[in-house]
């Protein structure tokens, strides 16, 4: 996803909104693939402030996550908003060496006319979207012994439990 900041970078002072609609490609976590059902909606507003283009914008998508308990599918809302800051390479020198106090860290250095948004949002994806994700919060999971849903069957095996501290004895009756 880019965008063109040619009008942008020759208008200081101005705020321009854009409101995209975009397919994004399957992003890879841990074992599992996330693939984004319909197309994402993007809300963006970009202000040239002179030194820097500041990107707010607010992320909507709708995919498909694996319970990591029951290993069931199950819809999530991926939704954030963000605020990226960008400089153009030949504006990046004169930026550092200014006596203005900048997070120079947190500014990307962009070429060109284009930004590429699709980075800064795919990194954005991977910390919004939770590393272990449950389908909800009673979700009880896989039997242990059979590996039987719990949320949609009762399992059959036997569960005996026995107190540690008596297992020598058990031991002792099991011969």
């Amino acid at each position: 996803m880019f965008i063109d900041v040619t009008t942008i970078r020759k208008a200081p002072g101005k705020t321009f909104h854009f409101d995209l609609r975009e397919d994004v490609g399957p992003l890879t976590l841990d074992n599992d693939t996330v693939e984004f059902i319909y197309p994402v909606h993007v809300s963006l507003d970009v202000k040239n402030t002179g030194k820097i283009i500041v990107f707010n914008g607010r992320f909507d998508g709708d995919t498909e996550l694996v319970c990591s308990r029951c290993v069931e599918r199950y819809p999530y809302h991926a939704g954030f908003d963000f605020k990226e800051e960008f400089c153009h390479e030949s504006d990046f020198q004169r930026l550092s060496k200014s006596e203005e106090v900048f997070e120079i860290e947190d500014v990307r250095v962009f070429h060109g006319n284009k930004v590429d948004l699709g980075s800064v949002l795919r990194e954005n994806l991977y910390l919004h979207i939770p590393m272990k994700s449950v389908c909800n919060e009673n979700c009880k999971g896989l039997c242990a012994l059979c590996g039987v849903n719990l949320n949609s069957e009762t399992c059959k095996c036997a569960k005996e439990e026995i107190d540690p501290r008596m297992e020598a004895l058990k031991k002792y009756f099991d011969r």
